[in-house]
């Protein structure tokens, strides 16, 4: 990103949503930018690090059931307090946001650009998305509950393939990536 005729030693923020110039998502890893001399700048350049996904449970939590341990369970349970917070792990487009006699109240966002859907269950009723509704990772998604056939607190989380959730796509163990998440988040 190049941003021309700033002033001098002024403070300015930019955005980045992550994508490179071919259209493709940047991987994880370290970046760094620069701010050139040339534009009154400093020349300084400071590292940031960047990750496509977060985790998606704000505050101490413990892992529970995870895939195919019974009961047609389609992904991993982490437990928390109940009314912690739920943010998106990836950014996309809300396609559910509903209530089932076994999930609770769920939502399930179809993830930008990975081909992958993502499910949050068990959930509090209020201060969940709309359908329709374009979220950005780390937005908050709902508060963990009990709602549903659950025993405590805690969030049922679910990654399915393209082409997504209950669309022909399938369940995959999201725990390797939950804690790939959780190292860093």
């Amino acid at each position: 990103i190049v941003e021309r005729n700033q002033k001098p030693y002024a403070n300015y923020s930019v955005d980045w949503d992550g994508l490179l110039e071919s259209g493709g998502i940047a991987g994880d890893g370290d970046y760094r930018f620069r701010v050139s001399q040339l534009s009154g700048g400093p020349g300084a350049s400071a590292k940031f690090s960047f990750y496509d996904h977060i985790f998606p449970l704000r505050g101490k939590h413990s892992y529970g059931d995870g895939l195919g341990s019974g009961r047609g369970h389609e992904g991993q349970d982490v437990f928390a307090k109940c009314g912690a917070k739920i943010v998106a792990a990836r950014g996309g487009r809300v396609q559910v946001s509903e209530y089932h006699s076994a999930a609770g109240y769920y939502v399930v966002v179809d993830g930008a650009k990975t081909g992958n859907d993502y499910m949050y269950a068990h959930m509090e009723k209020a201060g969940r998305p709309k359908v329709g509704d374009r979220i950005r990772t780390g937005e908050v998604v709902g508060y963990t509950s009990d709602t549903g056939r659950a025993t405590g607190c805690h969030l049922h989380f679910e990654m399915w393939t393209a082409p997504g959730w209950y669309e022909g796509g399938r369940p995959f163990d999201p725990l390797p990536s939950l804690k790939g998440w959780d190292a860093f988040s």
